[in-house]
């Protein structure tokens, strides 16, 4: 079943197309959504602070990838991987303030 879902984000990557607008200004605006996740858990929210971090993350991972001129998935998947686990556990915290 995993497999399968490798298989068609695989396959979703190399349909996938660049974010139209700036890519420094996405670019920028990723490290601004994980610097601000690291700086609001760093002084409370941890639950909100790791879903800023995996959308920041994420996006990117998202942005670096459409843009490389070689566009190997495994590029795409790890990192994209790493921050969905990431929002798994985020949401999986007890009383996380």
């Amino acid at each position: 079943m995993l497999w399968r879902w490798l298989g068609v984000l695989a396959t979703l990557g190399n349909k996938l197309r660049p974010l139209k607008g700036s890519e420094l200004a996405w670019r920028t605006f990723a490290i601004g959504l994980v610097v601000m996740g690291v700086t609001i858990g760093i002084f409370s929210a941890v639950r909100t602070c790791s879903i800023l971090v995996a959308l920041g993350g994420t996006l990117y991972a998202y942005i670096a990838y459409t843009t490389s001129a070689t566009r190997r998935t495994i590029e795409l998947l790890i990192p994209s991987g790493v921050t969905m686990l990431l929002f798994i556990v985020s949401l999986t915290l007890p009383h996380a303030k």
